[in-house]
C-alpha cells in the first residue's frame, strides 16, 4: 500500500469491529426495551440507545411516545431487573422505522 493511503486503512479493521460491536449493543438494548414493555407497546419501538446516562427510546409515532413515557417507571424497573441499569432520564423520541431490505 502506498504511503499516503496507509494511515487511512491501518485502523480500518479495528474501526469496523468497534462499529459492529456498537450496532450489536444497540440491537440488544432495543430488544431488551421491547421485552420489558407490554405486548401492545413492543411493536412501536423502532430503536433504543444510550446517550451518556440517559436511555433514548425511539418510537414510530407521537401517540405511542406518550404511552411509553407513561410506562416509564415500569420500563425502568423491568430493565433494571434484567441488569440494564438506567441512571439518567428516560427520553422518548419519535422516528421512522428503517425501510425493509429490498423495499
Amino acid at each position: 500500500m502506498t504511503g499516503s493511503l496507509k494511515p487511512l486503512f491501518s485502523d480500518l479493521d479495528r474501526g469496523l469491529r468497534e462499529l459492529t460491536r456498537g450496532a450489536a449493543a444497540a440491537v440488544e438494548l432495543a430488544d431488551a426495551v421491547r421485552q420489558s414493555l407490554s405486548e401492545t407497546l413492543r411493536p412501536h419501538v423502532v430503536a433504543a440507545a444510550r446517550r451518556g446516562d440517559d436511555l433514548v427510546v425511539i418510537v414510530d409515532s407521537a401517540a405511542w411516545a406518550t404511552r411509553i413515557r407513561y410506562a416509564g417507571p415500569r420500563l425502568r424497573e423491568a430493565l433494571e431487573a434484567r441488569g440494564e441499569v438506567v441512571q439518567g432520564k428516560l427520553r422518548v423520541r419519535v422516528g421512522r422505522p428503517a425501510a425493509a431490505p429490498g423495499a
